[in-house]
């Protein structure tokens, strides 16, 4: 509510110990039938930040006993979005174009018809997952960062965006 927007690392929440790890986020995993059953799966060398967020649709008192019971309700979600990229343009790790929100596919080790080269396509490595998570209706705001060999790299980064009381509401115990 006050502006300060957490994201955090993909691979993070594959090694976390709490209700949120997740142990094949970041990757994506699909099986394609030409002529036998082939298994693709992949991740990426870019570092992609993520704040996970759920449709309204979604439950909220399921939501809240699988994650926490601290919600705050985006009332305007693509002013969020264009409040994250102007300020994610001018930082030291962002690449051009690089905050967006998108969902999720609850498709992670599904069957898909094959490409030529067997690939998965590459925004899965960001918004898969598997078809037992469908009832998060999970949207990701994602920030994608330059490379930076010589950084030490933390779990998770910080946007600090102007209050967003405007845009958000505060429900606590889903009230």
């Amino acid at each position: 509510m006050a502006g300060k927007v957490r994201f955090g690392i993909l691979e993070y929440y594959r090694r976390i110990e709490d209700k949120r790890r997740d142990a094949n986020e970041g990757r994506s995993s699909v099986y394609y039938k030409a002529p036998h059953l082939v298994h693709a799966s992949y991740t990426s060398l870019n570092r992609y930040d993520i704040l996970c967020t759920t449709h309204p649709d979604a439950s909220i008192p399921s939501l809240m006993k699988k994650y926490g019971r601290f919600v705050v309700r985006i009332d305007s979600p693509i002013v969020l979005l264009e409040r994250i990229k102007a300020l994610w343009q001018i930082h030291d790790l962002a690449v051009d174009r690089g905050a967006f929100v998108t969902d999720v596919e609850y498709t992670k080790d599904g069957l898909r018809e094959p490409d030529p080269y067997f690939r998965s396509p590459p925004h899965l490595v960001y918004s898969q997952k598997p078809r037992s998570d469908e009832d998060d209706r999970e949207y990701r705001y994602l920030v994608k960062c330059k490379v930076d060999v010589k950084r030490a790299w933390e779990n998770h980064l910080t946007l600090v965006l102007p209050d967003c009381g405007d845009i958000c509401s505060f429900r606590r115990n889903g009230v």
